[in-house]
Formats: structure tokens, C-alpha cells, sequence
């Protein structure tokens, strides 16, 4: 039975190491049309750096990089994952209103979200003086790392 399982193991870790880093370079027009549309939407007047294509064991995941060091990340079906800027606040369209509003109630006056990132349980934001507040997924506040 110890053998079995060792040998799924190593299976796996064979699988997973030969997937790792596999990135590779796409269009703008290979992405999943959601995506696509996301990108138009908010980041137009953006030049792109460059598209990668991260191929999983099922599906793809995207990341998208501008010029101004903007990053976006999408899963497979073209949803956003993550959106982070170096210097300029994410799109406000893509800021739940409970949390804009938590952000401009707090004891965070003129900071901007410059990271925002959500999974199927919580969301995450990084604030411009890199404070990083977790919300679950009925925007409660969850945690806070300063």
C-alpha cells in the first residue's frame, strides 16, 4: 500500500513539475472573451508589455502586463482574478461599493486600492500605503495586515 501511494506521489510531482513554469506568450486576441472585453473596458488607454498564457492541468490561466507595470489576471474562462497598479488606483468599476465604501468610512483618508484581487470565498485589497484588507465573501472584514 506504501508503495502505491508513493508511486501516485511521485506520479503527481512528475505532472506538476513538468507543468510548472510553462508560461507562454500570447495576443491580446488569444485570451477568452471576457477577458478581452474586461481589458477594453478598463485599460484601453493602456500600451500592453505583453500577454502569457499559464497552461494548468485543466484549463489556462492569463496575465496580462502594461507598460506602467499594471498586471491583470484571469482564470480560464476569461473572469478576472487579480488587478494590481504600480501607481494609480484600480478601476473604481471593479470595486464592490461595500468595499469603496468601508475604504472611504475607515481610518484610511486619501489612500486609493491599488490591488485588488477575489476568489470564490473572499476579497483581498492593498491600499496605497500597503495596508492589505481581507474581506469574506459578504464583505466583512476578515483581516487586516498593515
Amino acid at each position: 500500500m506504501k508503495k502505491i501511494f508513493l508511486t501516485v506521489a511521485l506520479l503527481f510531482a512528475g505532472i506538476t513539475v513538468s507543468l510548472a513554469d510553462n508560461d507562454r506568450p500570447i495576443t491580446l486576441e488569444q485570451l477568452p472573451a471576457p477577458a478581452q472585453t474586461f481589458l477594453k473596458t478598463h485599460f484601453a488607454d493602456l500600451t500592453l508589455a505583453y500577454a502569457v498564457e499559464d497552461p494548468k492541468l485543466i484549463g489556462s490561466e492569463y496575465e496580462v502586463t502594461y507598460t506602467d507595470r499594471t498586471e491583470v489576471e484571469f482564470r480560464s474562462n476569461g473572469e478576472w482574478s487579480s488587478v494590481e497598479r504600480r501607481y494609480a488606483a484600480v478601476p473604481a468599476s471593479i470595486v464592490p461599493a461595500q468595499i469603496s465604501a468601508y475604504v472611504a468610512k475607515s481610518s484610511f483618508p486619501n489612500q486609493f486600492i491599488k490591488k485588488i484581487e477575489r476568489n470564490f470565498y473572499t476579497w483581498e485589497i492593498e491600499l496605497s500605503n500597503g495596508i492589505e484588507i481581507e474581506f469574506d465573501k459578504d464583505f466583512r472584514v476578515i483581516d487586516i495586515d498593515d
